[in-house]
């Protein structure tokens, strides 16, 4: 069940090390979920809606010119769907939701990563 999240006072946060796309960039104090205890991502690399990418997808489809496309793209969005915390802010971040989307979309699109990285 996916948690409403709620996050701590500014004194209960926790000291972690702070990583951006597995970079180690010291410690920094994060807010944890006070229900969950989920802790939150606070760097630029956060996670995004579910609207963002189907976005993406459209921007793709508009490039590529492919007749079917509409069903394709649901498709994909169905996969997104399936998936919990896709864009859940706490335990998700754009790194991980960029490589979960490259492969649901490599699966209904024979397209290079190269060419769907140019629109993420």
């Amino acid at each position: 069940m996916k948690c409403d999240h709620i996050d701590c006072g500014s004194t209960e946060k926790v000291w972690l090390p702070y990583i951006v796309r597995k970079h180690d960039n010291g410690l920094k104090s994060h807010p944890f979920c006070i229900r969950c205890g989920m802790v939150k991502n606070i760097g630029p690399d956060r996670a995004r809606g579910r609207g963002y990418f189907i976005n993406v997808i459209s921007q793709i489809e508009k490039h590529l010119q492919n007749p079917g496309s509409s069903v394709r793209m649901r498709l994909v969005v169905k996969d997104l769907e399936k998936i919990e915390d896709f864009d859940d802010v706490y335990s998700m971040s754009k790194h991980n939701q960029e490589k979960i989307f490259i492969s649901i979309l490599k699966k209904y699109y024979k397209i290079p990563d190269r060419t769907i990285q140019q629109f993420l």
